[in-house]
């Protein structure tokens, strides 16, 4: 589709890239096949995919996993991060290769952030920004991947002002930052610290 041409030929760098388009029209696809190129041109070390919800969490896990068995040559998966990510895991729990990027190892809590992909809610990524322990270390497993924010549209004045921090300490550790809405309202749009491209 058009809209998903424009968006990743304008995103073929580290930078804050803003698809603001209605429902439909393939934001999410377009968002990770820039994810993609970033990764094929080593311009990115892995994905975290974050959402407002668990719910919209594990409805996305499902569609970034089938992308990356499309795109690794050992197939793999995203590790699931939220609060009630255990339930999701235990369903599916197979015995052996706890230290597997996506396994036990990975899914104590704060150590979630490191392993190569991940998909969760944005509270995970937005810890990194605020003064609490082990901050530093999701910092840290933020940097270097390519960071997908979506339905920032969603986000109340708190965490809308928590997410700027966070664009912002993702610009400077030279992250690239993908944010996805269907809406963004007038005074945010004049207020962002972002480069919007709006297909609508």
């Amino acid at each position: 589709r058009t809209a998903q041409t424009t968006f990743y030929d304008a995103a073929n760098g580290p930078g804050v890239f803003v698809l603001e388009a209605p429902m439909g029209l393939g934001k999410t696809e377009a968002a990770l096949y820039a994810a993609y190129r970033m990764l094929e041109q080593k311009k990115s070390s892995g994905i975290y995919f974050a959402l407002p919800t668990q719910l919209t969490s594990n409805r996305i896990h499902g569609r970034v996993n089938a992308f990356l068995d499309r795109i690794l040559e050992a197939g793999g998966s995203a590790l699931l991060l939220h609060g009630m990510a255990w339930l999701e895991r235990f369903r599916q729990q197979r015995m052996g290769g706890e230290a597997e990027p996506n396994q036990a190892w990975f899914s104590a809590g704060r150590r979630g952030i490191l392993a190569p992909f991940g998909v969760g809610t944005v509270d995970q990524a937005l810890l990194s920004v605020l003064r609490v322990r082990h901050s530093s270390l999701r910092s840290f497993g933020l940097a270097g991947k390519t960071v997908i924010l979506d339905e920032v549209h969603s986000y109340d004045m708190y965490t809308g002002s928590l997410l700027d921090a966070l664009v912002r300490q993702l610009r400077d550790m030279g992250c690239t930052v993908i944010i996805l809405s269907a809406t963004l309202t007038t005074s945010r749009r004049i207020a962002t610290v972002w480069v919007v491209i709006s297909l609508v």
